[in-house]
């Protein structure tokens, strides 16, 4: 008897279980959804959210996933339309977030200096910085602790156009008043040091040019001329063992 209570008690408890995790998922997030989503006519979605009166800063990501004992507060928010929009290299639908009021959250123009293509990324870049965004503002990572409400801090656009080689927006954001040439990222890495690591001679002459400095040292104890002479290292051991087997 005790073992057929048993097998009809843990259906019972499983789908209790069920029902609670299911609760405790995230709702639907139509703003979400059209951020993130598939289809060609999200710039025309997103028109008619706002229309209808959508929050385009309410938050549409966390740093973790909804529990039952949840608070309003409980969660830090990691994600909201303009960051995902950027993210998407949705243009349009960036310019309309902005003139719908969408404010700034430090990651966006950060994530803007990593597009896939120079072009994409300097438009975005531009049209960022012509609204306003922080020249300095450096993209934060929430991964690394989730139950923290502070991020880790990671590289800044100008860090990020550097390693790219994306020599027009590296141009354009030392145009910008208060940029921080020396910024580091979590790795204590500088835009010089990514430059002359990657081997943009062009870029990492632009810095200098800026006054960028050379002595800093990272939290692995390099320097942009150390990590210079790495990549110098691997592209001398790559000729000659090209040479080795042209002969």
């Amino acid at each position: 008897m005790l073992e057929a209570m048993k097998n009809t008690i843990l259906p019972i408890v499983a789908l209790f279980s069920f029902t609670a995790l299911a609760q405790a998922a995230e709702p639907p997030h139509e703003m979400w959804d059209v951020i993130y989503g598939s289809s060609f006519k999200r710039l025309e979605q997103l028109k008619e959210v706002i229309k209808q009166g959508a929050d385009v800063n309410a938050p549409i990501g966390f740093n973790r996933m909804r529990r039952v004992d949840d608070g309003p507060s409980s969660r830090t928010p990691t994600a909201w339309p303009l960051d995902g929009a950027v993210q998407q290299g949705e243009m349009e639908m960036v310019k309309l977030l902005l003139a719908n009021g969408a404010k700034f959250h430090g990651g966006e123009l950060a994530n803007a200096a990593f597009a896939g293509y120079e072009n994409a990324a300097l438009a975005m870049v531009t049209v960022l910085l012509q609204a306003g965004a922080d020249v300095n503002s450096p993209r934060p990572d929430y991964r690394a602790d989730v139950n923290s409400p502070l991020p880790d801090y990671l590289d800044t656009a100008l860090i990020r156009a550097s390693y790219k080689g994306y020599k027009d927006v590296v141009k354009l954001l030392l145009a910008q008043p208060g940029i921080q040439l020396d910024a580091i990222n979590i790795d204590g890495d500088t835009a010089l040091m990514v430059a002359a690591e990657k081997g943009h001679l062009e870029i990492a002459e632009m810095l200098l040019k800026a006054g960028a400095q050379v002595s800093i040292t990272n939290k692995r104890g390099e320097t942009a001329t150390s990590l210079a002479r790495e990549t110098l290292a691997r592209q001398q051991a790559m000729v000659s063992k090209l040479q080795s087997h042209s002969k």
